[in-house]
């Protein structure tokens, strides 16, 4: 110990009697330990520990998987959650719950909420402590009784903070609930509940098979593994499939840990590139220290020689050495932390509250133990690392030349190891610049490329009647039509109309189709499409563009053939190389669902970036199938912002409880929705900018250096008459043919990061030779320009003073 302690104090007295090194060292490591840091929080909070609940190792999320799809997180249907609750023995308890967005309406403003109906334990086994009251743990005798927990926030908010508010009412989409409690300050499941209700399933429910809409939730039996549980599942998947051939064949029970299922499906593919990138940084960072150790062991020749001529075992040099990289990169980790901490609070400001409450994980982004965990040990496997060669370098002399040279010449392999790191980090920079212009590259692509239709001067909300006035599909169509009726009159509004699910909402429906002789011979075979519900002039108002027949009219009343009109996709799916205009097709399970005559053909749409591409799309008439919730979309000469009021008093007009919600433009739609997109992006970017300006300084003080070593040799060239532009080219040269190298390397790198992007990413990343050939050029400058600069510097030295240099 008392050998430790003298080379920390050995360590300590370097640093304060050579501080500019210590300040650049520090500086250059803390950049990349900083970023490492902060990238780890919120790899840590929303992905590796997002959702603190007790005995979450035991909790299993379950799924249908459906054998015409991808997406392996279907819904359940409440008669198969029944079944396997009752059979299976692995999972010991489930839970279920439904989305069940509300309007709350009473004294106050009519407001939207979020809300989830669960089964009655829900909350219980999340282990939720109510803050005032009880939770959803009913007796049988209560079924169906109209409770309600309400969230904190709501309870603040909309109460303020009111202690007596449990045992009053609340009307819910026009019924009254009871408030039978308050859940506790930090619970936030689903992300963004504002009030929890009972779940029951009556008769007729209990028998639905075809329909797939809970989300279940299972908690394993003590000792039982998800292994377990998944084979025990895949059993009874495979026996209902049998039971069921109609609903079920073909379809398995994907079974998720819980930790895993609660991320978002495109978050760890985003964290994840960040923290390469991060590490990347590092890496860079690193391979410019260990090319200033290097330099500073070959000005300590003298020093280390003297120590073992003195008797100093080598492996006493290299921990003393090692020693003073350690504390530097410990100091760097203590400078890293508050920049690290910055970057965190930079980071979570720039989410708009209003999505930060749907992002699991998200209030826990902190740098909490585990981060600082984590910032000392890449502190330290960085000193070790990158620490340790330029030690074992530098202790690996010949005395009695090291003596005798006293620091003038610098040894080929001093040079020839200074020459590798500027290979690995010219590399290391081209991929990671390259990673970061194809991410910038793709997130502006999806952000002003044509979707396939336009999105300027757009207003877009959202409204969802409630069933109990709602009741009669006559009543809710009326009601859509009036209310775009009288929105059209409005001045300055060109155009508006109703949709079930606009582009870019987060939302999607789905319907199974059969095409008129092409019968499926089960249910699960058939193809799906997404589903839509448009008013008569939709397409003029989105203006999305008619390629053959005709649009929805008003014509295409309830009494009137039932129609459709098909995107290209679903066309050239359905009746590839036939006209489409005239053929039929059903949807639903139902075994004597109508038919619809496809009336025409529209331009596809992007309907979000998640999926790579346009989907086969169907849109039938608001008259044939209305909903009680719909998107509005109303285009405007102005600025779209400008008729918000009057559109508000024709909704109040209708029905003075029913609130807009989701009120934006659509240009803010599709920005906020890939909004991780534009995150990625600009953490990509400013990883790009570092490394640009890391490996410039790195090059830079290579090239410098080395030329500063070679100052005699070049005074003597220039005595012996050699020309300068020939000297000049010679070092060059030099870095160029480095460079070179470096960048050939670095494609390879990048065309595997890219590879990984494009996969990872859902088609959003493209590759891009002339983003390749461009920062490769941009790196070749740089290297030009970092070795001219000190070499031009050398040359205007006069020979004769170049000769004395020692």
């Amino acid at each position: 110990m008392n050998s430790v302690w003298s080379d920390i104090r050995h360590a300590v007295r370097g640093i304060v009697h050579k501080p500019g090194f210590a300040v650049v060292v520090i500086a250059t490591l803390a950049l990349g330990i900083g970023a490492n840091a902060a990238i780890f929080s919120v790899v840590d909070a929303l992905v590796l520990r997002p959702f603190p609940i007790p005995d979450i190792d035991r909790m299993v999320m379950l799924f249908e998987t459906a054998p015409n799809s991808d997406w392996d997180r279907h819904g359940a249907s409440p008669a198969n959650f029944l079944d396997w609750q009752e059979q299976s023995r692995e999972v010991e308890t489930f839970d279920a719950y439904e989305w069940w967005d509300v309007n709350v309406t009473g004294a106050e403003q009519p407001e939207r909420l979020q809300g989830t109906l669960a089964t009655p334990g829900f909350l219980d086994r999340l282990g939720v402590t109510p803050h005032l009251g009880r939770t959803l743990a009913l007796d049988r005798d209560d079924f169906g009784a109209r409770t309600a927990v309400i969230s904190y926030a709501l309870w603040s908010r909309r109460y303020a903070s009111d202690p007596g508010v449990v045992e009053t009412n609340i009307i819910l989409n026009g019924e009254s609930y009871d408030i039978v409690g308050v859940a506790e300050e930090d619970f936030n499941y689903p992300m963004g509940t504002d009030v929890w209700s009972p779940l029951w399933f009556d008769a007729e429910t209990r028998a639905i098979r075809s329909s797939r809409y809970l989300t279940v939730i299972g908690r394993l039996r003590e000792g039982a593994t998800t292994e377990d549980a998944r084979a025990e599942l895949d059993l009874i998947a495979e026996r209902l499939g049998e039971e069921y051939p109609n609903t079920n064949q073909g379809r398995g029970i994907n079974t998720m840990a819980m930790g895993r299922a609660v991320v978002d499906i495109g978050a760890p593919a985003f964290l994840y590139l960040w923290q390469a990138t991060s590490v990347f940084v590092l890496l860079i960072a690193c391979v410019n220290v260990a090319n200033l150790l290097l330099a500073r062991g070959a000005d300590r020749k003298k020093e280390i020689s003297l120590q073992l001529a003195l008797g100093a075992r080598r492996g006493r040099v290299v921990r003393q050495l090692l020693t003073e990289t350690i504390v530097l990169s410990l100091l760097a980790a203590a400078v890293a932390l508050p920049l690290a901490g910055a970057g965190v609070e930079l980071l979570r400001s720039s989410l708009p509250a209003h999505i930060q409450r749907f992002v699991v994980g998200w209030d826990q982004i902190d740098l909490d133990w585990h981060v600082l965990g984590f910032t000392a040990a890449v502190a330290l496997i960085t000193a070790l690392i990158f620490g340790l060669a330029p030690a074992l370098h530098a202790s690996r002399l010949n005395l009695s030349s090291a003596l005798r040279e006293g620091g003038r010449s610098d040894a080929h392999g001093h040079g020839r190891g200074r020459s590798l790191l500027v290979v690995l980090e010219v590399a290391l920079a081209l991929a990671l610049l390259v990673a970061s212009g194809l991410s910038i590259q793709g997130t502006l692509r999806m952000a002003n490329e044509d979707q396939g239709y336009d999105a300027d001067q757009l207003m877009t909300m959202e409204l969802v009647l409630p069933e109990s006035r709602y009741e009669a599909d006559e009543k809710r169509s009326q009601f859509y039509r009036e209310v775009v009726t009288e929105i059209r009159r409005i001045p300055s509004v060109v155009a508006a109309d109703a949709v079930n699910i606009l582009p870019s909402s987060g939302s999607n429906t789905t319907r199974s189709v059969e095409i008129e002789g092409q019968p499926a011979e089960v249910l699960t075979d058939r193809p799906t499409a997404h589903f839509r519900v448009v008013s008569d002039s939709y397409f003029q108002t989105m203006r999305i563009p008619l390629v053959s027949g005709r649009a929805i009219e008003p014509r295409d009343r309830k009494d009137a053939p039932r129609v459709a009109v098909v995107s290209e996709r679903f066309a050239a799916r359905s009746w590839s190389g036939e006209e489409p205009v005239g053929k039929r097709f059903r949807y639903g399970s139902e075994p004597d669902a109508p038919w619809l005559t496809v009336v025409g053909v529209s331009g596809d749409v992007l309907h979000d970036w998640f999926l790579g591409e346009p989907q086969p799309t169907f849109y039938v008439p608001l008259d044939q199938a209305p909903r009680l919730g719909m998107f509005l979309a109303v285009r405007t000469a102005g600025a779209p912002e400008q008729v918000m009021t009057a559109v508000r008093a024709q909704v109040a007009h209708a029905d003075p409880n029913q609130p807009l919600f989701n009120v934006q433009t659509m240009r803010t739609k599709v920005s906020e929705r890939i909004i991780g997109l534009k995150f990625a992006a600009s953490i990509m970017g400013i990883f790009g900018i570092i490394a640009l300006v890391l490996s410039t300084v790195g090059v830079y003080g290579v090239m410098a250096y080395s030329v500063s070593r070679r100052t005699h040799e070049i005074g003597l060239r220039v005595a012996l008459g050699a020309e300068k532009r020939d000297v000049l080219g010679l070092t060059v040269g030099h870095a160029l043919r480095v460079t070179a190298l470096g960048i050939a390397l670095g494609s390879v790198f990048a065309f595997m990061i890219g590879q990984a992007m494009v996969s990872m990413l859902f088609g959003v990343i493209r590759l891009d030779a002339f983003t390749f050939i461009g920062i490769a050029a941009i790196l070749a400058a740089i290297a030009l320009l970092a070795s001219y600069i000190p070499a031009r510097r050398a040359l205007g030295i006069d020979p004769a003073i170049a000769l004395r240099v020692d």
